[in-house]
């Protein structure tokens, strides 16, 4: 046993290869080439020993190339999606290179790094980010390669997903000035990075709620109000109703022939019936005609009867009431900014310069505006796909006195644009999407700069300006205590976010610019309790804190990928 354990032995010894076995043999005859004076041993030793070291040392440096060049991806992976996400940012170029160097330590292996080479395509979102490395060689240097040099880049290509994006924007009196100035140049800016350089992308849709203390519907929706709810004795009034000296406002005039004072632009319609004209304007028995008053704005009420202002429950449904706010007629009140749009009494004809449009009411330097339709902003933007169209509805955002804040009012609006059960009822007929279509994502964006609340800044005592809800005296909210009422309007923005998120709306909450006291922090509460998740949360300061919020929350919607 212990021969046939002998014999394996070396055959296995044999095996290894002739390395070692070569090695030992030169050994053994080193003694002999020392003693050789004719020297040509030496220089076959020194021939030989040279592939043999530069064999060892090729293997060393490569181990320590591939090493290099792994590292050199990795960290130019990190940089490229670093700069993909501020894809349109100033500093982009310096962030690359501060997430390169965080993950390309100095001297790595004895590397040295080539300036980084940063090209950008804004037309299709592609960012390509290069650089190579050069590394001392060991051993292999003895064959005259001093340098290995390895070369590594990284392409990170924008993926837009699909997406239905609401903006539902803060346009109370409070925003006038630099801050509604500072939303506007914001959302101009996720505009931007949204977009990049194309007037299109596929498969995005944007609309915008802008929102006071109601949400402007648009007065082509019509059919979304109540038959008969605008009937003639909101915005045409005949003489049983209004005397002509009493018929005055700009934007409002009297017609002598028919004695009917007319608010916005009438039209008179020839051929109708009496009855066709009861429900929606005045009908002069004199000539047979109808004279019709197109002064409706679009704002509405919310549907608080039936408590469905916290849904998404479609018009066909539940219809909508049209927001008036009827004219002050107490003739011992003599606050004309209470909105005694028609000069009903003798001190009101003393100051007839008070009036102003009483269809517009624009108001958007002090609380002086008067009319039917005050506190009622700028319209919904339905969705579009067209780049203009959203850039020029964010440029009509301005800042609306009276009525208060209604932050729920908005939200809900922007809901109502995203829930498949408002599909072809905003223009286009395939849209919204429904909520489970593939690749597509439904976003709500909603800003505030103060806390829910209904105005009574210019009321008479004891009651507020005219809102959604009508105002606070008549209980709609179900109180009539305004505190009461703050928290019942953050409350039912909660009971909509929630309603939203349970169909995976994903939505961003943005506080701007808020008080600091507990009313303050009530709406901070309400609108991170809002978000999707703490991170859609943005309590921001000042305009440069808002931009920055919006160049966040549009480089999370601008989804990367690596593309080589």
């Amino acid at each position: 046993m212990s021969s046939l354990y002998s014999r394996v032995q070396r055959r296995h010894t044999r095996t290894r290869g002739w390395g070692i076995s070569t090695f030992r043999h030169l050994a053994a005859a080193l003694p002999r080439l020392r003693s050789d004076r004719s020297g040509i041993m030496a220089v076959f030793l020194a021939i030989g020993l040279i592939p043999l070291v530069g064999a060892a040392g090729l293997a060393i440096d490569t181990t320590r190339g591939y090493l290099v060049k792994a590292r050199l991806n990795q960290a130019l992976d990190a940089a490229a999606l670093a700069g993909g996400r501020v894809f349109y940012e100033t500093d982009r170029d310096e962030d690359i290179r501060a997430f390169f160097d965080a993950n390309f330590p100095p001297g790595f292996l004895g590397a040295t790094v080539s300036d980084l080479a940063i090209a950008d395509n804004p037309e299709d979102g592609r960012l390509t980010v290069a650089a190579s490395a050069q590394i001392p060689t060991s051993l292999v240097s003895v064959l005259g390669f001093e340098h290995l040099n390895v070369t590594a880049r990284s392409v990170v290509l924008r993926a837009d997903r699909g997406m239905e994006l609401v903006l539902v924007m803060d346009n109370t009196g409070s925003m006038r000035g630099t801050k509604v100035s500072q939303m506007r140049d914001a959302a101009h800016e996720l505009v931007d990075i949204l977009y990049a350089d194309r007037t299109v992308v596929p498969n995005f849709w944007v609309s915008l709620v802008p929102y006071t203390a109601t949400v402007n519907v648009g007065a082509d929706k019509t059919a979304w109000l109540a038959p008969g709810s605008l009937d003639r004795a909101v915005y045409e009034l005949d003489a049983s109703e209004v005397d002509q000296e009493d018929c005055r406002g700009t934007n409002v005039s009297w017609d002598l022939l028919r004695s009917v004072c007319t608010v916005g632009d009438a039209v008179v319609h020839s051929g109708w019936t009496e009855a066709a004209c009861e429900t929606v304007g005045v009908w002069v028995a004199l000539t047979n005609e109808c004279v019709v008053s197109h002064a409706w704005k679009g704002c509405v009420e919310a549907r608080f009867g039936s408590g469905d202002d916290v849904t998404d429950t479609p018009p066909a449904t539940a219809p909508f009431q049209p927001y008036y706010w009827p004219r002050w007629r107490n003739g011992n009140d003599i606050e004309s900014r209470y909105n005694s749009w028609l000069f009903d009494n003798e001190l009101l004809l003393q100051n007839e310069n008070t009036a102003v449009d009483e269809t517009e009411a624009t108001n958007t330097e002090s609380n002086d505006g008067l009319g039917p339709n005050l506190g009622c902003g700028p319209a919904i933007t339905p969705w579009t796909d067209q780049r203009s169209d959203v850039e020029d509805a964010i440029d009509e955002m301005d800042s609306w006195h009276r009525g208060g804040t209604t932050t729920n009012l908005g939200l809900v609006w922007g809901w109502r644009l995203l829930s498949p059960r408002w599909r072809g009822l905003w223009g286009d007929p395939d849209l919204p999407l429904p909520y489970d279509e593939p690749l597509m994502q439904k976003v709500a964006v909603i800003l505030t700069d103060g806390d829910n609340l209904f105005y009574d800044g210019h009321a008479p005592s004891g009651d507020t300006d005219y809102t959604g809800y009508q105002r606070l005296s008549d209980g709609r909210i179900g109180t009539t205590n305004k505190n009461t009422a703050r928290r019942e309007l953050n409350s039912r923005t909660l009971q909509i976010c929630n309603a939203m998120k349970a169909e995976r709306i994903i939505i961003y909450t943005i506080t701007f610019d808020v008080r600091t006291d507990s009313r303050g922090q009530d709406i901070r509460d309400t609108f991170r309790d809002c978000a999707t998740s703490p991170g859609h949360f943005f309590d921001s300061y000042g305009g440069s804190g808002l931009s920055q919020t919006f160049r966040v929350i549009a480089a999370q919607l601008s989804n990367l990928r690596i593309a080589e």
